[in-house]
């Protein structure tokens, strides 16, 4: 490689064959497995690891920033290991939003000024997406909502309502989105059991259709080359020009520029977040009523809280069906089952059928519905030591940078993410000047494991 010194970094986390099936997958996008050159492009100025959420609005940014300068468009390949969105993007929950009843963790952690930047980050993320499907006519079957936030422990409604009252009197950003449901809470929710209520917006979609679709806009505008089954196997530095080689299962591609979109399968590239950045493996699930039964139709999403540390989501869809993802309290002792694994080509076991009968345990008229779990499948997530995403330059380089780890939120965080690393990549700016959260940026002190949390205030 010219004489210089090479770092070469074997990729030992690859996504595995066979994933689940997940229930927004289940048709099928002609870009699934699309290749846009039958040979893979030998050089590009910008190569993105990664087709999810955070990969593909990357390439849209970069090509939307490209379009407001009088300059030359860049060459962005595009790489995935499997098919289009077959990550934690196409496995999730399907709707943006903030726990309202969490955020009192982030004041604890981070200070109230830092936990106010995240959340008004948050929001910024569900304005985000919902502008960019109107503005690129992307039928996602997107919703803006109301989300509640539903305590089922007496005394966990009780603190999740003193939280709540302590936030609104301290005048804390954004509370006046969230509302504390009181009266009625068992008829305006519909759960069994409810004891409090909060709620939130919330953008509700289908996000592989968000994804494949908003991938479509980019291939149209070209210099934007698609290759999927094609897994990324090092990464090669250069010493002398500063530039990589990315090797991948079908040949290799230089470039000045890498940018890892892969969450929690970015230790296998970057062994620097080892244990910074950690696949952990959770469950999900689609439940249907059958012809013929009836059950009344949620317009909601929810959070089921059965304790602080026992959560289930709900997204209903707009046929009436349910997507219901958590259950991890039924296999969390047995953190071999779940955590440091990224094979998503089975189910944990212990959670294969904790979704049966949820629906006619806590919803009004769902008790005689026969509701039943259509199906079940795994996702792999990117857990970081510190609860918050690594975005930006990857310290000590030249030409990498990093938007993962999302702790399971990743919806909520990577649109805008995306958006501040394609600002640095093509406007070059700093970090600190694109309006992220500064407690997102990834440092060597996060890196080495060091608390470099902001400054609480008062």
């Amino acid at each position: 490689m010219g004489g210089g010194e090479e770092i070469t970094t074997r990729n030992r986390m690859l996504p595995v064959p066979n994933s689940t099936a997940s229930y927004w997958r289940n048709d099928a996008h002609w870009l699934d497995e699309y290749r846009s050159t039958e040979q893979l492009p030998s050089q590009a100025d910008i190569v993105i690891i990664g087709t999810g959420i955070a990969g593909v609005s990357t390439a849209y940014h970069l090509q939307d920033r490209a379009g407001n300068r009088d300059t030359l468009q860049p060459t962005i390949l595009l790489l995935e290991a499997r098919q289009v969105c077959s990550g934690a993007t196409g496995r999730n929950g399907g709707h943006i939003k903030k726990l309202p009843s969490t955020i009192d963790v982030l004041i604890q952690n981070y200070g109230i000024t830092a936990a106010g930047e995240i959340v008004k980050f948050i929001r910024a993320n569900i304005y985000g997406v919902k502008s960019v499907i109107e503005k690129e006519k992307i039928d996602a079957e997107a919703e803006l909502r109301r989300s509640f936030d539903v305590s089922i422990d007496t005394e966990d409604a009780k603190e999740v309502k003193r939280k709540f009252e302590e936030q609104f009197k301290s005048g804390f950003p954004l509370t006046e989105d969230v509302a504390y449901i009181g009266r009625s809470l068992r008829s305006i929710t519909s759960i069994h059991d409810a004891k409090a209520g909060l709620s939130t917006p919330v953008l509700s979609l289908w996000p592989y259709k968000f994804v494949t679709q908003l991938l479509e806009r980019v291939l149209s505008k070209g210099h934007v080359n698609l290759q999927t089954n094609t897994a990324v196997t090092a990464i090669e530095t250069h010493g002398d020009d500063g530039g990589y080689t990315v090797n991948t299962s079908r040949g290799q591609v230089k470039t000045p520029t890498v940018i890892f979109a892969t969450n929690g399968y970015t230790a296998g590239l970057l062994p620097q977040y080892r244990n910074i950045i950690t696949p952990t493996k959770a469950t999900a699930s689609h439940i249907t009523v059958p012809p013929g039964q009836h059950a009344p139709y949620l317009s909601n999403t929810y959070n089921l809280r059965y304790a602080p540390n026992r959560v289930d989501y709900l997204n209903p869809r707009p046929d009436g069906s349910i997507v219901v993802g958590g259950g991890k309290w039924t296999y969390e002792k047995d953190r071999e089952l779940w955590y440091d694994v990224h094979d998503d080509s089975t189910l944990i076991e212990p959670a294969r059928y904790y979704f049966d009968g949820l629906m006619q345990r806590h919803f009004r008229g769902w008790e005689d519905s026969n509701a039943e779990t259509e199906s079940v499948w795994t996702g792999i997530q990117g857990v970081t030591k510190d609860g918050l995403p690594h975005i930006g330059k990857v310290p000590g380089t030249s030409g990498q940078y990093v938007l993962a780890g999302y702790n399971g939120g990743g919806m909520a965080l990577a649109f805008m993410a995306a958006l501040a690393v394609a600002r640095m990549v093509r406007d070059q700016i700093s970090f600190e000047q694109t309006g992220v959260p500064m407690c997102m940026k990834t440092t060597q002190a996060r890196l080495n494991g060091g608390d470099e949390k902001t400054e609480k205030q008062p």
